[in-house]
């Protein structure tokens, strides 16, 4: 469609010089009319979707995107239902593709992860469902990702942060008898933080707008001392990608991985393969020959060795 809009001079040349072997497939005025039309309406999907496969997307994008093109379809409708702009066939092309998209998005109530990724997006948090949602959609909203959050993540373990220092703090200089008493009696009990609710703490707070990605945020060595437990949930669910088109690109980068020579590669090799080289791409990690750490390896088999590092200096001349 957007080839056909660019060369749309180009097209109607072609077809009044072959009028005679077109007949009657040719495209006419209203034919034009509603393609440019269409082509118009279609520009947020298109740039939806672009958004939504990108490398560091996530599900918070994913309510995102379907509230904006429900709010499109929306203007859309109301644009071409007034009297100087009405076109009956894109009024009910619209209420069509409104039927679909409401479809699926009445789906995401079915599962707690959605509206839960949007609250524990620093950057909307429950400001947003308030704002952009009747009570009673947002209110059902909280309430499940409440209940995920509480028999899935609160009483968990939390894991613990890999920059946390662990050294042993000093300990404190010897004080006196007399001035330790005085000092337990003036002593204030820590709060007990066994029993907060992190998750509505964390989502009614004000939003804030980051510099980088929701996940990214998240493990931050900050966000995971402060929140252990949430940090744990909101790292989960946001690695969830809001497309599979990620997801494919690592399947398609493992196929070129496990090519007929080296079938011997077991499914553990593969995987550090993957993780290393998607580690090189994106800087995490240098090898040595660039001044870096090195590869976080562990020892491999003998027979094996040799193909792993074959393959990381292959993903070195590809980066």
């Amino acid at each position: 469609m957007d080839r056909a809009i660019k060369k749309m001079a180009a097209i109607k040349v072609f077809m009044h010089d072959n009028e005679k072997h077109l007949n009657e497939i040719r495209l006419t005025s209203d034919d034009w009319d509603i393609l440019q039309k269409a082509h118009t309406f279609l520009q947020p999907f298109a740039s939806a979707t672009l958004y939504a496969e990108g490398d560091k997307s996530s599900i918070s994008q994913s309510l995102l995107i379907m509230d904006s093109l429900l709010v499109h379809y929306e203007q859309q409708k109301i644009h071409y239902s007034k009297d100087e702009n009405e076109d009956l066939r894109m009024v009910r092309s619209i209420e069509m593709g409104w039927f679909v998209l409401e479809k699926y998005y009445n789906m995401t109530d079915q599962v707690p992860v959605y509206a839960s990724a949007i609250l524990l997006n620093p950057a909307s948090r429950a400001a947003y469902l308030k704002k952009n949602w009747p009570a009673e959609w947002y209110e059902p909203a909280i309430n499940a990702a409440q209940n995920f959050w509480v028999n899935e993540f609160k009483d968990a373990l939390p894991l613990a942060s890999p920059t946390a220092s662990q050294q042993m703090a000093p300990p404190l200089k010897q004080r006196g008898a007399v001035l330790d008493q005085i000092l337990q009696q003036m002593s204030v009990a820590a709060a007990d933080q066994s029993n907060s609710d992190d998750l509505k703490i964390f989502a009614e707070s004000p939003v804030i707008q980051i510099d980088c990605s929701p996940l990214e945020w998240w493990c931050r060595s900050e966000q995971r001392q402060r929140y252990p437990r949430l940090s744990n949930m909101a790292i989960s669910i946001l690695s969830i990608a809001a497309e599979s088109s990620e997801p494919e690109r690592t399947f398609s980068g493992a196929r070129r991985t496990c090519s007929w020579d080296r079938s011997r590669l077991t499914c553990d090799n593969i995987e550090k393969i993957e993780c290393i080289g998607s580690w090189l791409r994106e800087g995490h990690i240098k090898p040595c020959s660039l001044n870096g750490m090195g590869l976080p390896m562990e020892p491999e088999q003998d027979d094996e060795a040799e193909m792993i590092r074959d393959e990381v200096e292959e993903i070195l001349e590809w980066t």
